[in-house]
Parts: structure tokens; C-alpha cells; sequence
């Protein structure tokens, strides 16, 4: 940032660990303001007193009208807000028919309803003041389905979809906006009794328990071995959402895969949907009107 700019004051939530600690670490370093927001503010004991981060309570989770209220508490710190990173979100696991009605609506609360109340709340000041910059965090999970755990997967999938949407439909009041898919990072997003859900025992069901005990075996597997290295990933990060470092000079991308496990996975899936729209082209155009029917 050159001597002579303002500084970006940068709204994160999820902060309390993996990449939204790491970012927020990133873009203090940078001389940036970070706002970490939590819905546990005790938890952001690693930023708490940092130069340049307040940290807040926000729980996306709640109701709209708390949120517009922790959101105008939020903006009063600094008079504004610049970038805003929608991060915070969970992991649920079990099979769609084990996984409850409740389980399903807190998966997809977490995960897509509260994070698109967060910029119902934001959207009004950064129209205000006609510009801005929204930062969705998905997941290469959107992409492909993936046993015992299609809850969380579709809820990224969800945001994927709804988050794209509301780019194009804020991009004329000034506002950019970047998915962000992360492959797997070494955060704690997978630690059991971290940020990872797993169906209530009492709606096991004996017919998926090979199943179940296949995924779970390949979760412990995934954590600690994760390739994605979490302050690498958030260097990516910054450096992409200020055309700086690594990405200077580049426009903000649509969405962007963060790791080569993500690279891979999404252009792995991206061919088998091409393959299979083109498997069944010349039965799916039967369906079609014939020209002056």
C-alpha cells in the first residue's frame, strides 16, 4: 500500500482461526484495519490487542435485524467499511437420509442463510458510498458430491450459486465480489470438536454404518495432511483482493481456487459435467419445438 492511501479496514468473519485468522494477520501486516469479527469474541484471543484489530461480536446465525445492529456497531469503529470477508462456517457429516430436518436447517444457516444476512446488513453502506468489496469463502466441495457429508458440500454448492448471483446484481453500484473455493487447508475446520458436525448417534441408521465408518476413517485421514498451507493461502488471498503481490496489476477474478487440490478437483468436475451434457446432447434436443411446428 503506498504511503499516501487510506487505509483498508477489512470486515472478517470466522477470525478466531484457520483462514480468517490467517488473513486478518495478512492484512494488519500490510498496515490494513481489521475488524474480527465472532459470534465468541473470547475466542479471537490470538488478535485480541493486535495492532490495527478490533475485534466485535457478530453472530450471523441471529435474526436480520441483530445483525443490521451489529453491523452499524461495527461500522462506528472506523466510519466504514472496505472489504467484507464471509468466512465463518461449519462442517456436517452423516448421510442426507440420517441427517435431521434441524441438522440440515443449522448446516445451511451456518453456512448460506446467515453469511447472505451479513450482506443484506452491509450492502446499504457500501451502495452508499458506492463501492466495495465482498469476499465469499466456498468450498471446492460445491463442486462434487461426496458420501456422508452432501449436507455441507451442498450448502457450499448453495453459495456458489446464490453468490454469483449477487455479484452481477451489486456489481453497477461499484461493489465487486470474489468466490473464493478453497481446496483443503491445514486449519481446524476438520478437528473433531472444531468446526465438524457429525449426525446425533440416535439417528444412525445400521445400513450406512460401513458407509459412515468409511468417511469418517477418510476425515482423520484428511486432518494434518491437508496440502493447503493456511498462511499461505491467506497471502493468496490478500494479494488477489488488492491486485497486489502475486496478483498485481490482475482484476478481481469471479471466483478463485485457493490450492492445487482445488484446481484439480474443479476442473476434474467441470469436465465430467461438459462430458455428460455432451453424452445425452442429441437425446436432450428431442424435447425441442421443430422449426415453424
Amino acid at each position: 500500500m503506498a504511503l499516501t492511501e487510506k487505509p483498508r479496514v477489512w470486515l472478517i468473519t470466522g477470525a478466531s482461526s484457520g483462514l480468517g485468522l490467517e488473513l486478518a494477520k495478512v492484512a494488519v501486516s500490510h498496515g490494513d484495519l481489521v475488524i474480527a469479527a465472532s459470534r465468541n469474541p473470547d475466542k479471537v484471543k490470538e488478535l485480541a490487542g493486535k495492532k490495527g484489530v478490533q475485534v466485535a461480536r457478530l453472530d450471523h446465525n441471529e435474526p436480520l435485524d441483530q445483525i443490521q445492529s451489529a453491523v452499524r456497531n461495527i461500522i462506528a469503529i472506523h466510519g466504514t467499511i472496505d472489504v467484507v470477508v464471509n468466512n465463518a462456517a461449519y462442517v456436517q457429516t452423516g448421510t442426507v437420509e440420517e441427517t435431521s430436518p434441524e441438522e440440515t436447517l443449522r448446516q445451511f444457516q451456518a453456512n448460506l442463510f446467515g453469511p447472505a444476512n451479513l450482506y443484506r446488513a452491509v450492502l446499504p453502506y457500501l451502495r452508499a458510498k458506492g463501492h466495495g468489496t465482498l469476499v465469499t469463502v466456498g468450498s471446492m466441495a460445491a463442486w462434487y458430491p461426496m458420501e456422508s457429508c452432501n449436507m455441507y458440500n451442498a450448502s457450499k454448492a448453495a453459495v456458489r450459486s446464490m453468490m454469483l448471483g449477487l455479484a452481477d446484481e451489486v456489481a453497477a453500484f461499484g461493489i465487486k465480489h470474489c468466490l473464493v473455493e478453497p481446496g483443503f487447508f491445514r486449519t481446524g475446520l476438520l478437528k473433531p470438536g472444531g468446526n465438524f458436525a457429525g449426525t446425533a448417534p440416535a439417528h444412525r441408521l445400521d445400513e450406512y454404518a460401513e458407509l459412515n465408518a468409511s468417511a469418517e476413517k477418510a476425515f482423520e485421514g484428511f486432518h494434518g495432511n491437508q496440502l493447503g498451507n493456511p498462511i499461505k493461502g491467506a497471502e493468496v488471498i490478500y494479494d488477489v483482493v488488492t491486485s497486489s503481490g502475486c496478483a498485481a496489476g490482475r482484476s478481481l477474478p469471479t471466483f478463485l481456487p485457493v490450492g492445487s487440490d482445488a484446481s484439480t478437483e474443479i476442473i476434474k468436475a467441470a469436465y465430467e459435467l461438459i462430458n455428460g451434457v455432451e453424452e445425452w446432447r442429441s437425446i436432450s434436443v428431442l424435447s425441442d419445438f421443430v422449426k415453424n411446428e
